[in-house]
């Protein structure tokens, strides 16, 4: 129940020590602004993004069974809150947020319950098509919906691929010069690093020039729109008010964070514990991130998860422990605390270059090239699940996954059937191929 124990006792100083400080402090440097990008992204202020970036981190260190798994608000978390909370409440209200808030704690009490059931294995209902699909078609709709950022036009309107590229097309000569040379600038810099100096904290760098650049010019004055005046200090726990048609309306939403959440982290921590050599334990992983979770829904954050590209620069940076979480989490907390005034002056182009940057990675047609040549049942459920998560809805889209790759296995159990029994010839089970 506290898998901590395992790492606490006897902890070695003098070896993991010094790995897991590196770790935390690399970590950290790259979390402050992508989590505040991360909240942008969900329609939230900045400081929600860092909220969720401290507590929730402290409770997966001491449930989770990851030495490498770097938890913290993620991109697909992100866009699912905007596009569930968006339909429900206006941006920026009170009740916006309220119900963000309230989507922590109902995706950690389904985690919690799925991991105390043990009900781990829930995660192949997301098989690889799946995913891959979901995560392609929302990486697109994340894209999008950062351009007016990074251009400085007004908002787009919609939420379909075809909605917003109409949008996009309207607002073309509304595009602010300096914005855009802020934004493309901030782009290349960070495709520069991420190629040739990987261990740099690009994020990091990208805020700090970005934001020099605007106070030293005062590109304020000149129309480019900056965070502005972040609250510090770290919030107190507290129980938001809410009531049960408040919690019947997120339901589907909440359901498929979790989902989704889980999945990408279980398959994260999966990677490292394989090359590493430990083993993760996918139950307690459901426990641990429904923890992380409900910590932030006392503490005003909106639903975390294990992220990919965090965790990575987590393992290459040589985190030995779940230690390097708690560091970070203490420098994010620090940050809050002593250095909010640092990003008045942050522009918002440079967190939509963050965010569209580290989603560019997510639309994989390399393995849907892959899928094509290999399994083409794969590659309809792929396709199906991006062009319903484009032209339909987040949810919709993992929902039409699941139900295709669900048809796809009965329809290869069935030929597999009818193959064994030989009532099929040759010529008439060309299907199989197809269903893989």
């Amino acid at each position: 129940m506290l898998p901590a124990l395992r790492w606490l006792v006897g902890y070695r100083w003098r070896r993991d020590g010094p790995s897991d400080l590196i770790a935390g402090v690399t970590v950290a440097f790259m979390l402050v602004p992508q989590s505040m990008a991360y909240a942008a992204l969900a329609g939230l202020p900045p400081e929600v993004g860092l909220y969720a970036s401290v507590v929730p981190l402290l409770v997966y260190a001491l449930l989770g069974t990851s030495r490498q798994l770097a938890v913290g608000p993620a991109a697909m978390d992100s866009l699912l809150v905007a596009s569930s909370v968006g339909a429900l409440a206006a941006g920026g209200s009170e009740r916006y947020l309220l119900y963000a808030v309230l989507l922590a704690g109902m995706v950690g009490v389904v985690q919690v319950l799925l991991g105390v059931l043990r009900l781990g294995r829930v995660a192949k209902l997301l098989s690889y098509p799946v995913v891959a699909g979901f995560m392609s078609g929302a990486a697109i709709l994340i894209a999008l919906s950062q351009l007016p950022q990074l251009l400085g036009t007004p908002k787009l309107a919609g939420t379909r691929l075809h909605e917003l590229m109409v949008s996009l097309g309207r607002h073309l000569g509304d595009v602010h010069v300096l914005t855009l040379a802020l934004g493309a600038t901030s782009v290349a810099i960070l495709v520069w690093l991420k190629r040739r100096h990987r261990r740099l904290p690009g994020a990091m760098l990208v805020v700090a020039i970005a934001t020099l650049s605007v106070w030293g010019l005062e590109l304020e004055q000149r129309g480019v729109h900056v965070v502005g005046l972040v609250p510090p200090g770290l919030r107190g726990a507290a129980w938001p008010v809410f009531d049960a048609m408040d919690v019947v309306a997120l339901a589907p939403a909440s359901l498929a964070i979790a989902l989704v959440a889980f999945t990408e982290a279980i398959s994260v921590a999966r990677v490292f514990a394989d090359r590493e050599g430990y083993a993760v334990d996918a139950n307690q992983e459901l426990v641990a991130l429904g923890g992380a979770n409900l910590a932030g829904f006392l503490f005003g954050a909106y639903p975390v998860t294990g992220g990919l590209g965090r965790s990575a620069v987590n393992a290459e940076a040589g985190a030995k422990t779940p230690m390097a979480g708690v560091i970070t989490a203490l420098l994010v907390a620090a940050a809050l605390s002593f250095f909010t005034p640092l990003f008045t002056n942050l522009p918002r182009a440079a967190l939509a270059a963050i965010v569209i940057t580290a989603v560019a990675g997510l639309v994989d047609l390399r393995g849907l090239r892959r899928l094509w040549r290999e399994d083409r049942g794969g590659a309809l459920v792929f396709m199906i699940t991006a062009i319903v998560t484009l032209e339909v809805g987040i949810v919709q889209g993992i929902a039409a996954g699941v139900v295709a790759a669900a048809v796809r296995t009965s329809v290869a159990r069935w030929n597999a059937r009818r193959l064994s029994r030989g009532g099929c010839r040759a010529s008439s089970c060309g299907a199989t191929r197809w269903s893989g």
